[in-house]
């Protein structure tokens, strides 16, 4: 709006239509503005007249009344009066306009801050929050009105202890009047998941050296988090296997012994029949231990380089290990193998990937059920290459659309605490790898349920 000067005015001019317009501008003038009015009125004498114009000028406020006859000087300053009042009016315009600029440039600012930011006042009062908390927190806004209230933040230490009010950084940053360094805690987010989270908070203090509130910024660690974790899980395995592998290695010596003494003792003519028969079982027996170990070997090493491998050959390693669990799950299997092709590839790699198919496939089956293992020639369905399919199928309770679609995905596990969710995601890395293919199809019908992998690798890729 163009500036506005103070309205001075003669009482004879202001009728009914006057009124009624300056009336409605004041009624819409900004919160800032109190346009100064002037009225040159006649003599001071109270009448009838005078009473109802009162009542006429109502809708103009609190208008300065100006008494004719009135000296020059006496109006010269009444109207110097009213424009220093505007000027101020107008300078407390531009004030409130840079105000609020500078708020949208600090909530602008905030709301693209790559971590979650959370205001509060000095009582504890949380005031605002950025966008990005309320996408790491999955919940909008707890605004808590003290520092008790922040106990309704969920969150836990490391070692499982729930996270009181006043523990949270915020609340003791303001406390003790200087920053306080992240610090990590696994928060209950809006969606009923848990993840980690660090928080650093700060006091705000003002000019006089008072704390006048507090700033917390919040960052989302949950993936560098399971990374750890997950890269930890690795090693520990990795170590187990190269021990496994150790203890395989040395256990062959011996073993090659004993079958050899079994062998002895089995062809001496001084034998008795009935020795024979005890004889051959622990010779049967002894061949199931060589058998494991051998398996252990084979699933542990890692080639260096591909070489041309058969699916059975792939395949035999993971059912060797998964022998014992699947008969002691009363899980039945059933394997058809119609692959004569050799597939170059990374074996330990592929092997991987079946083992983590075929043991996800355990997992589902809790209380039994049937384990069908199809191996042929096929080709590519997106290049028409040649190579090898393999596909495990399991009767187990299945899953619905979403799951399916989300598996592959880095960190989403449907088994709690005891997933580290990162099974499939590399399992789909390696094929992609090799570029091979990696499908999935599951049914939750009841009576119906059960999920099948089909896994291509091509003949030769060039690895």
């Amino acid at each position: 709006m163009d500036p506005l000067g103070p309205l001075l005015i003669a009482e004879e001019a202001l009728g009914l239509d006057a009124i009624r317009q300056i009336g409605a501008f004041l009624q819409n003038q900004p919160h800032w503005s109190d346009l100064p009015i002037l009225i040159l009125t006649g003599s001071g004498r109270e009448t009838v007249h005078s009473i109802a114009l009162q009542g006429e000028r109502a809708p103009l406020g609190s208008p300065v009344l100006l008494e004719r006859p009135i000296r020059t000087a006496t109006l010269v300053s009444s109207v110097r009066a009213a424009l220093r009042a505007r000027i101020k009016q107008y300078e407390v315009r531009d004030v409130v306009a840079e105000l609020k600029h500078e708020r949208e440039t600090l909530e602008a600012m905030l709301d693209n801050l790559p971590v979650g930011v959370v205001l509060a006042k000095a009582s504890g009062e949380i005031i605002r929050g950025n966008q990005r908390l309320d996408e790491i927190l999955r919940h909008p806004l707890r605004k808590s009105l003290d520092i008790e209230e922040h106990g309704q933040w969920v969150a836990f230490h490391g070692d499982g202890r729930r996270v009181q009010g006043a523990e949270f950084p915020l609340p003791r940053a303001m406390s003790a009047g200087h920053a306080l360094p992240a610090e990590e805690y696994l928060y209950e987010r809006g969606d009923g998941t848990q993840a980690w989270i660090s928080l650093a908070a700060a006091p705000i203090v003002s000019v006089q050296g008072e704390v006048t509130g507090g700033v917390v910024s919040v960052t989302d660690i949950d993936q560098q988090k399971r990374s750890e974790a997950a890269l930890i899980q690795n090693e520990k395995l990795a170590a187990v296997g190269r021990l496994a592998a150790s203890i395989s290695h040395e256990i062959n010596n011996p073993l090659e012994a004993v079958t050899n003494l079994l062998y002895l003792a089995r062809t001496d003519a001084a034998v008795s029949p009935e020795m024979k028969v005890l004889l051959d079982t622990a010779d049967q027996e002894l061949s199931r231990v060589s058998q494991i170990v051998s398996h252990t070997l084979r699933f542990h090493r890692q080639s260096t380089n591909p070489r041309a491998v058969s699916a059975d050959e792939l395949l035999e390693p993971t059912l060797g290990l998964f022998g014992g669990r699947l008969q002691n799950s009363a899980i039945s299997l059933k394997v058809r193998r119609r692959s004569v092709a050799l597939a170059t590839c990374f074996e330990g790699e592929i092997r991987q990937v079946l083992n983590n198919l075929v043991g996800n496939a355990v997992d589902a089956m809790k209380s039994g059920g049937r384990l069908t293992i199809h191996t042929s020639d096929s080709h590519s369905r997106k290049t028409g290459a040649a190579g090898i399919r393999i596909t495990i199928a399991d009767t187990g309770h299945g899953m619905d659309a979403y799951i399916s679609r989300q598996i592959f995905n880095a960190f989403y596990t449907t088994k709690g605490i005891n997933g580290t969710g990162l099974g499939l995601w590399i399992s789909w890395g390696i094929i992609e790898k090799h570029h091979g293919d990696l499908r999935v199809r599951s049914s939750i019908t009841s009576g119906k349920s059960g999920t099948v992998f089909m896994l291509f690798i091509p003949l030769n890729v060039g690895l």
